[in-house]
């Protein structure tokens, strides 16, 4: 979310509490005959769009967390799965079971056995979770690198594994057991970070709904606050040139 597009939603939140300021202070004179523009209307839009901000950074904040939280979490998952062939080759298993372990190792590690040619780098959104993907690797891909993919791929390695009777490492974090724990934390973690990442497309959906797409928006009730001051008091008028110089933006909307 970029510094400069959070301005502008705080921006106009800041001045349509100053358009009210100065509908209070005209008293009376403010009369306007669309009950979308009186002072208690515009205090309950104002409030609607800064609960809508805020509880969009809330969800924006639980995105981030959730993501960061994965990231971390799946980063050893390339070494492990190394380790673990290597481990399977150790305990000699038959060279068809090490090929089988081998394919699914190459779609972990996101490489074919075979490499042939430079992959064209994974472009990703930092304000959009909906691009949120693994980093570019620099061997063509014989698999999706998305996070589901490589639940799906550790997954495959596990079963596998656990249908192996010779498949007994000593070592604790190597295990059927110890892997399977694995498996359900990266399903967890995977799963919590698709669900912030809709909860935030969510919230900014309701964001732009309250504050620029509605007929009752914060920012079309704004634009016809200024015109019925204008209308009123005249476009020379001293009352009008403390709403003029007030600028609301239209937003473009997923920002």
């Amino acid at each position: 979310m970029s510094n400069t597009v959070e301005t502008g939603h705080a921006k106009n939140t800041a001045n349509l509490e100053h358009l009210i300021t100065i509908a209070v202070n005209e008293g009376p004179a403010y009369m306007p005959s669309n009950p979308n523009l009186t002072v208690s209307n515009l205090q309950v839009v104002l409030a609607n769009s800064r609960a809508a901000l805020t509880t969009l950074k809330n969800d924006f904040n639980t995105w981030k967390n959730t993501t960061n939280d994965r990231e971390m979490a799946f980063e050893p998952l390339k070494h492990l799965s190394t380790k673990l062939l290597n481990i399977l080759i150790s305990s000699g298993a038959p060279a068809q079971t090490v090929k089988d372990f081998k394919t699914i190792n190459a779609k972990i590690q996101g490489t074919k056995i075979n490499k042939t040619k430079a992959a064209e780098p994974v472009v990703t959104t930092a304000d959009d979770p909906s691009t949120e993907t693994l980093p570019a690797h620099k061997t063509i891909s014989s698999s999706q690198q998305s996070y589901d993919s490589m639940v799906d791929h550790f997954e495959k390695a596990v079963i596998l594994l656990n249908s192996l009777p010779f498949y007994a490492p000593s070592e604790p974090e190597l295990t059927v057991s110890a892997l399977q724990t694995s498996f359900t934390n990266f399903q967890t973690l995977n799963t919590a970070s698709f669900n912030s990442s809709n909860l935030l497309s969510s919230s900014r959906i309701n964001r732009d709904k309250v504050m620029y797409t509605n007929p009752d928006s914060l920012y079309e009730l704004a634009k016809a606050v200024k015109a019925y001051i204008k209308g009123k008091f005249g476009a020379g008028s001293p009352e009008y040139k403390q709403v003029s110089i007030m600028r609301f933006s239209k937003i473009k909307s997923g920002k």
